[in-house]
Parts: C-alpha cells; sequence; structure tokens
C-alpha cells in the first residue's frame, strides 16, 4: 500500500507493475479497494495497474466532500501525481459514474472507460435522493441491507461473496455513504452527455445478470461502446467470476491500443 496527500486529504492505493498504459481501477459506493482484488493482481503481471481506496474509505483519510465530483478530482490528482499519462480507467458501480465524470473534467487523463454495472438507471432516473434521506435519517448504511440482498446477488453468487460484500458496504459510515449519492442530480441531468463524450474513446460497459443500466437504451444511443454480460452473475461480477472479467479487461486493453481516436493522448503521454 502507498499513500498520498491529494486535494487535502491522505489517499491510499495500491501501484504495481511496469508499462503503459497504466489502469486505474476505482470502486464503487461504499467499497474500497478489495473490490478489483483479483483484477488487480492479473493484470499487474504485465501492466502498470493502480487501485485506489477513494476518500473516507479503506484506508483512506475521511475528509469531506465525499461526493463523486471530489471523487473524480481525487483519482485524477493521483494520476497527475504518480505521473501516469493517459490511462485507462476501470469503474465498478458507482465508480463508473466517477469514472464518467473524470473523463469529462479532465479528459486528457483518460484513454479509455470501462464501467463495471454502474446504475444508469438509477443516478439519470433521481433515484438516490431516497438513499441518502434513508441513511442520513438512520445515522447508518443499515436501511440499505434489504436493497442490496435483493438487488446485488443471484442465487448462483459464492457465500464468501455474498458475506464480505455486504460486511464491507454496511460497515461504511453514514456520512460517506449518503456522501458519495449526495450530488445525483449532476447525473439526471447530464447522463447522456456523459455518455456520449465516453463513447468518443474506447469504452466498454460490463454487465451484471440483472444489468443496473439499460443495455439496450446505451446501444440505442450510443454509436461504439461494447457492452458485455456476465451470465449468472451479480452486480460484484469480477469477484464471482474473476477469470472471465480480466478477460474481457485485456480485450479492451488491446482494443484502446489500436484505436486511433487516442493516439494522440497516447503519444501526449508517451505511452
Amino acid at each position: 500500500m502507498a499513500e498520498l496527500t491529494l486535494n487535502g486529504a491522505r489517499i491510499t492505493f495500491d501501484d504495481a507493475g511496469t508499462g503503459t498504459p497504466a489502469i486505474v481501477f476505482i470502486h464503487g459506493w461504499a467499497c474500497d479497494r478489495r473490490a478489483w482484488a483479483p483484477q488487480f493482481e492479473d493484470i499487474t503481471r504485465d501492466h502498470r495497474a493502480i487501485s485506489v481506496d477513494l476518500r473516507g474509505r479503506g484506508e483512506s483519510e475521511a475528509v469531506p466532500p465525499f461526493d463523486t465530483t471530489q471523487a473524480a478530482d481525487d483519482v485524477a490528482a493521483l494520476i497527475r501525481e504518480l505521473g501516469l499519462g493517459p490511462s485507462v480507467i476501470v469503474g465498478h458501480s458507482l465508480g463508473g459514474l466517477v469514472a464518467l465524470l473524470l473523463n469529462d473534467r479532465h479528459p486528457e487523463l483518460v484513454l479509455g472507460t470501462v464501467m463495471g454495472d454502474s446504475p444508469l438507471t438509477g443516478a439519470s432516473g433521481g433515484g438516490f435522493a431516497e438513499s441518502v434521506r434513508r441513511i442520513r435519517e438512520a445515522g447508518s448504511m443499515e436501511p440499505m441491507r434489504g436493497y442490496l440482498e435483493g438487488t446485488f446477488f443471484t442465487e448462483s453468487t459464492p457465500p464468501e461473496v455474498r458475506s464480505f460484500v455486504l460486511d464491507m458496504m454496511l460497515s461504511c459510515p453514514a456520512d460517506i455513504g449518503s456522501g458519495m449519492l449526495s450530488n445525483a442530480e449532476l447525473f439526471t441531468t447530464r447522463m447522456g452527455e456523459l455518455l456520449k463524450k465516453a463513447d468518443e474513446k474506447p469504452f466498454m460497459a460490463i454487465w451484471a445478470a440483472k444489468p443496473l443500466g439499460n443495455p439496450e437504451r446505451l446501444r440505442n444511443t450510443l454509436m461504439f461502446v461494447r457492452q458485455e454480460p456476465i451470465a449468472g452473475a451479480g452486480h460484484f461480477f469480477q469477484l464471482e467470476q474473476p477469470a472471465v472479467t480480466n478477460a474481457l479487461l485485456r480485450a479492451f486493453l488491446d482494443e484502446v491500443e489500436r484505436d486511433p481516436r487516442v493516439r494522440h493522448l497516447r503519444e501526449a503521454g508517451g505511452a
């Protein structure tokens, strides 16, 4: 584990492997960098990879604000501080929305984007506000237990994955869990724009068996996005089916290498 002070907060992360472009893993809502552990271990065999704890999660310092805009700016600061150059950004769940904001606010740092079962429907439809209210009233993430158990898992989800996810997410402090959803209006007004900007570069969406977005709508709205459903997988597909996820990420990296749309970014970054 390494750490840097970025935008006034101590941010922890794993950094391993060599070569360009680097891959930056962003965890989801109330999670931490362990959510991408199997992929980090695999990718770092022949790529440099960074897996970050967003502020207030994992071992990073809990300095507000905790919203997705701040998270995007923190990841951008990390990429710059480490001198990574334009990178491939891989975000799970809410981390995929952070990746969209990173590409929007700091486009020179992003070669391509992977969203992992990101909650496009809930975010664009204003569904986060009720979760924020319930978490703040309870002072804990406990009101989300039913949602997590009913939405994130399938019959084939291994018990150890289910237990790990629930322990990780329900232990998230209420101010951080609610804070990560607090600027949801941004996605109700700009989701289409953010997705179209991501589609100007290599862009892949990985979906669980019951996706938190609308793959058909994405297909009808965007021109180049690659969509990959993982049959039978729950929301944490990367922990349930790591080999399949690793293969998809490696195929995407090959596409980034060949895509002429990002050649200028690669040349500018020395990748």
